[in-house]
């Protein structure tokens, strides 16, 4: 039987035809779901752009480093292939193949730590460091009765470097020869062959592994940004259909509602001098906002703040302003409305995108209360009573 485990026989030293470690495959993965995870970021939080932003240009200059650096690498490997491939056929490469047989009994003996075998194993990393070695392999065919038989076979890149290591080094000859009770005398045979075929193919491991590792890498990246952007068009959407667009949302009542970080009001009329309850509703369940309206039609930090707040405000003061929160959170204040004018609002952590207007104007009406009917003034009688009463005085002239 042919055994292959690593207690009984020398495993396949680490040929030429192995493509060499690589470590930007690894980056390049990391480096991608970091560009990833940073375009999210950028797209879903508004606010903080200016954290997200030089991550997302920090990710994509690794990301660019990586896919350089493995390039170069596997330019790298290609030429040594390439290289390989010419010796190899300047040189036709040989296999040295040696033959014994381990005398009944002494199987274990010659297996176990200081055996024949044991010496083979040990003999690997001298092999390694001589010119042209390739391969080691040692089978064993172990039998219950009688010797067991030993194939061991070494490659080597040209038969001039098989040639050398025997003259200048420890050959293997040598150390099955310093067994004799172990190895069964006579039963040693050497055969040097040249290797007409060969199924190693350098460049074709190089190039599948290389299309493996992006394929794997565009997978994970492919899921990461699916998985971001069908969050972020949850959030936009705010449940079934599109996007949150206002239009047709009706008259405004007392709600002014925040979603996809906008108001769905930006024009707002009411009279002046009335007390008006508000509320803010803020759909964004993982963005702040908040509102405040200004003394004027031109908003700014440095800009006055509209006064009149009677109950819900910030800290509860005077100023028409609601505090900062995460939603989903309705906020309800009431404020007494200024004098006619044009008064501006914003939210404060999106200036430039959530801006609109309070109209003070006279006989504005009061938004959800139906305009009262306008009662006829005394002494005056419908169109139809003016025109009889008027027949029935021509009439008595």
């Amino acid at each position: 039987m042919e055994h292959e485990s690593s207690e009984h026989n020398a495993h396949v030293g680490p040929g030429v035809h192995l493509p060499d470690p690589s470590i930007w495959p690894f980056v390049a993965g990391l480096a991608i779901m970091l560009l990833t995870a940073a375009l999210v970021w950028w797209a879903r939080v508004e606010d903080q752009r200016s954290l997200s932003g030089p991550l997302m240009g920090a990710a994509a200059a690794v990301t660019l480093g990586a896919v350089a650096g493995w390039a170069y690498e596997d330019g790298r490997m290609r030429a040594k292939a390439r290289e390989q491939d010419e010796h190899a056929r300047a040189a036709a490469r040989r296999t040295q193949v040696i033959t014994f047989a381990i005398a009944e009994g002494q199987l274990e003996t010659g297996i176990g730590e200081g055996g024949v075998i044991d010496a083979i194993q040990n003999a690997h990393d001298d092999l390694r460091a001589a010119p042209g070695f390739e391969d080691l392999r040692i089978n064993v065919s172990s039998a219950e009765e009688g010797p067991s038989q030993v194939i061991v076979e070494t490659t080597w890149s040209s038969a001039d470097d098989l040639a050398a290591f025997e003259e200048t080094q420890r050959a293997i000859l040598d150390l099955i020869s310093q067994h004799p009770e172990e190895v069964l005398a006579g039963s040693t045979q050497t055969f040097d062959m040249q290797v007409v075929r060969d199924t190693k193919d350098t460049s074709v491991r190089y190039s599948l592994g290389a299309a493996t590792a992006l394929f794997g890498a565009l997978i994970v990246g492919g899921f990461a940004v699916g998985a971001g952007l069908n969050l972020f068009a949850s959030e936009a959407s705010g449940g079934e259909g599109g996007g949150f667009v206002p239009v047709d949302i009706g008259p405004f009542v007392d709600t002014i509602t925040i979603k996809a970080s906008d108001f769905d009001y930006e024009e707002i009329v009411l009279p002046p001098g009335v007390e008006f309850t508000m509320t803010l509703d803020n759909q964004d369940d993982s963005v702040a906002h908040n509102i405040i309206f200004f003394q004027g039609d031109t908003v700014g930090l440095d800009e006055p703040v509209l006064e009149g707040c009677i109950a819900g405000c910030e800290d509860d003061g005077t100023q028409v302003r609601t505090e900062l929160a995460t939603g989903i959170v309705q906020h309800t204040f009431t404020f007494t409305t200024a004098e006619p004018g044009v008064y501006a609002f914003w939210c404060d952590v999106h200036p430039d995108t959530m801006t609109g207007v309070l109209i003070i104007e006279e006989g504005a009406p009061l938004p959800g209360v139906a305009p009262a009917a306008e009662e006829p003034v005394e002494g005056e009688g419908t169109e139809g009573e003016t025109d009889g009463e008027a027949a029935e005085g021509e009439t008595e002239g």
